[in-house]
């Protein structure tokens, strides 16, 4: 699936106008401005026929010094993991590095 990252904010400087880039924000804690940013992101995937599909960003974390976000699929209620690059690309992690980082969210839930 192909992915691109979008904002209703100023894509060109990741910021949303509270002052605090979206990349910056904190697991669960957000930027302070009162706002879920989250909410204003979404990936688009590409299914095998060419269909769009809009997943929401439902989640964003630091592990092992990368930035991980969760989309979620609107029209099946799928989960899936992207590794955020310096760049911004989105790319989907290798299988060791997904598989430890799903075991890390995981936990960091139960507590």
């Amino acid at each position: 699936m192909d992915n691109e990252k979008k904002c209703g904010c100023n894509e060109e400087e990741k910021a949303c106008g509270c002052g605090h880039e979206h990349h910056d924000h904190e697991h669960h804690d957000g930027c302070g401005c009162g706002e879920d940013h989250h909410e204003h992101y979404v990936v688009d995937l590409e299914d095998d026929n060419g269909n769009v599909i809009s997943c929401p960003i439902i989640d964003a974390f630091e592990f092992e010094d990368n930035e991980y976000i969760l989309a979620q699929d609107p029209n099946e209620d799928s989960v899936y993991l992207f590794k955020t690059l310096e760049d911004g690309e989105l790319v989907i992690p290798e299988e060791e590095e997904f598989d430890r980082v799903s075991k890390f969210y995981s936990e960091e839930l139960e507590d």
